[in-house]
């Protein structure tokens, strides 16, 4: 099977559809609703891989009228979401225009202008311009890869006065496959796996853990925010009548490629093992048995 990142993104738009927690989702929508009364919203999406909570945002109603700005650290991501949404736009009938970061941003446009662009979090976060700028920063599946000791005050630092933080997806400790394989396998090779997360390293600083979801709580209230709302936001992929719904089979693989990818660098796991482990799970979404959990949690926060 050939393995393609934004395919990947575009799988998980279902399962992340299912899993958002829509408590949190309305209660964001509230808020949005009091501060587009007043002038239209300038909205920032950090990791927006290929545009699908852009999409999300005007079919779920939060959006109107505003600017929204995606950034992602991979030019691939940019490219695609750059082909896909003004063809989508136009099929759907949004009133969207892209606009030009360089340039002024206004805000009497009715509708929502928009831009995608390569951009490094941090890089992008410590500009100038964009201090006390949005009203909305949006995080999904993004603050369990990175530092949260230091993106959080990066982020609060973007935003004006009483300025939003929807942070979704946040891995939270827990990830289970069924049927069963092997108990103390399958036991072995998701701890070994939650604790790739937290080895992780960018630059030699840590980069995510997998209670991301947990330690938030904290983190959040000493970067400055107050916590709105949270929920869990739980992955829950299972086939129905022997199918899986959209392209969660393409999901599916690709979260053991995950696997194939990390275990084999610890060698408390005997590989010949593992091999048959994936082999046997492989087996399972093709058969349309596989059934995956993961936990996670979301926020909504503001700024004090």
């Amino acid at each position: 099977m050939e393995w393609s990142f934004s395919r990947y993104l575009s799988a998980k738009r279902s399962v992340d559809d299912r899993a958002l927690n829509r408590l949190v989702w309305e209660a964001l929508k509230g808020e949005i609703k009091g501060k587009t009364q007043t002038q239209p919203i300038r909205a920032l999406e950090l990791g927006m891989g290929i545009g699908t909570m852009f999409q999300r945002a005007l079919e779920w109603g939060l959006i109107e009228q505003g600017e929204y700005i995606g950034i992602d650290a991979e030019q691939e991501n940019v490219e695609t979401a750059c082909r896909i949404i003004p063809l989508w736009a136009k099929e759907q009938g949004w009133n969207v225009q892209p606009m030009d970061v360089d340039q002024d941003l206004e805000r009497h446009h009715y509708g929502v202008n928009y831009d995608f662009l390569r951009a490094d979090l941090f890089d992008f976060l410590q500009q100038a311009r964009w201090q006390n700028y949005f009203d909305l920063v949006i995080a999904n599946a993004v603050l369990d890869l990175v530092d949260v000791r230091f993106a959080l005050p990066v982020i609060r630092n973007s935003l004006n006065r009483n300025g939003l933080g929807y942070f979704s997806i946040n891995f939270d400790g827990m990830t289970a496959f069924e049927p069963v394989v092997q108990s103390d396998l399958d036991e072995q090779i998701i701890r070994v796996y939650h604790q790739s997360m937290d080895d992780r390293r960018v630059g030699g600083q840590p980069s995510g853990g997998s209670q991301t979801g947990r330690r938030l709580f904290q983190a959040l209230s000493q970067a400055g925010f107050e916590i709105l709302q949270s929920g869990s936001s739980d992955w829950v992929v299972f086939p129905r009548g022997g199918r899986y719904p959209a392209d969660e089979r393409y999901f599916l693989h690709f979260i053991l490629h995950f696997f194939e990818e990390t275990i084999p660098q610890y060698p408390q796991i005997d590989l010949n093992a593992f091999q048959n482990w994936l082999k046997v799970r492989r087996a399972q979404i093709d058969r349309g048995e596989l059934i995956f959990l993961a936990h996670q949690l979301d926020f909504l926060v503001r700024k004090r």
